[in-house]
């Protein structure tokens, strides 16, 4: 039996790491598969996709938590929310978000980033890590050393 490259990239991904070891990895797997969307055309011929949805704008926010509560054996589980939308974890590197730590949510898709996450993810792919909707970046997202 042959063994692909492809193969091996997902080798590397089946330890279920979630602190963001595998960051690169699933980078790289990410380029070696392509986009999840059909590339749209530029020209003349775009005119059929000029009526497909528009690009989501990346908005920027702190972590804040919305509600607190101790469970019978005494741990703290806390929700957390971005925006007003309830967030766990980034969509990128799976790791918690902290209290006022700075995100980047999708105002389309309503997922949700670590800053720096995201800034490295634009320098390969304008869309969503997770949807692969294109994303508006404006100049702040890709100024933010990764």
């Amino acid at each position: 039996m042959e063994v692909t490259d492809l193969d091996i990239l997902l080798a590397r991904l089946e330890n279920d790491q979630r602190d963001g070891a595998n960051y690169d990895t699933m980078l790289f797997l990410s380029e070696f598969i392509g986009p999840a969307t059909p590339v749209r055309p530029e020209g003349p011929s775009a005119a059929p996709w000029k009526s497909g949805p528009k690009a989501s704008v990346v908005l920027t926010g702190l972590i804040e938590v919305q509600r607190r509560r101790t469970t019978k054996d005494g741990r703290v589980k806390l929700k957390l929310a971005l925006l007003g939308t309830a967030v766990d974890r980034c969509g990128i590197c799976m790791s918690q978000f902290r209290k006022a730590e700075r995100a980047r949510l999708s105002d389309a898709c309503r997922h949700a980033f670590h800053e720096r996450c995201l800034a490295r993810w634009v320098v390969r792919s304008c869309t969503c890590p997770l949807c692969r909707v294109a994303l508006d970046l404006d100049d702040s997202v890709t100024n933010i050393r990764p």
